[in-house]
């Protein structure tokens, strides 16, 4: 039986090094519809996606982390992911989105790579607050990761069937 959608997820690893190349507005678009499509706590679509392109401003959004901020620099696309902190859901809310974004990439073959900001510190605040004034945010959201985004500068393999630890998985029949 053909799994389509395990290989995709096979082959969808963490890439944190990026060509200079401009991705198509295009596919970031469709990446972003993908996303859109994500399922959310009683559908109350709680989740917001900013998409930035400008390199000074993802250096910005960078530093805002001060362990692993890094990671963005190189990418040519940073979405940063954020949820209206009013749902009681908003991290499984937010989550779900980043994933179905992760797979999205993969499909085109665009790197990804996804970098936490929740609970994490910027140089004077907390990593969401200063991203969240770097883009003019309100305080009704916040941010949950960040998803990198570029034309692979890195090959990883991609997971067999080998790699699977069936170990992790209870059948009650």
């Amino acid at each position: 039986m053909k799994n389509e959608l395990f290989e995709l997820t096979r082959r969808r690893r963490a890439i944190r090094r990026y060509h200079s190349t401009r991705i198509a507005d295009s596919i970031i678009d469709e990446i972003i519809k993908v996303g859109l499509t994500a399922p959310t706590a009683f559908g109350k679509k709680t989740v917001k996606f900013i998409a930035v392109r400008d390199k000074e401003t993802i250096l910005k959004i960078g530093v805002c982390k001060t362990n692993g901020g890094s990671q963005i620099n190189g990418a040519d696309t940073v979405i940063v992911v954020m949820v209206n902190n009013s749902s009681e859901f908003w991290i499984e809310d937010g989550t779900i989105a980043s994933s179905y974004l992760w797979l999205a990439a993969e499909q085109f073959n665009v790197g990804a790579c996804w970098v936490h900001i929740r609970n994490r510190m910027g140089k004077i605040k907390t990593s969401d607050e200063e991203i969240r004034e770097l883009l003019n945010v309100s305080d009704d959201y916040t941010v949950l990761n960040l998803m990198a985004l570029g034309e692979k500068a890195e090959i990883k393999k991609p997971y067999t069937e080998n790699n699977l630890d069936y170990s992790r998985v209870t059948k009650i029949l």
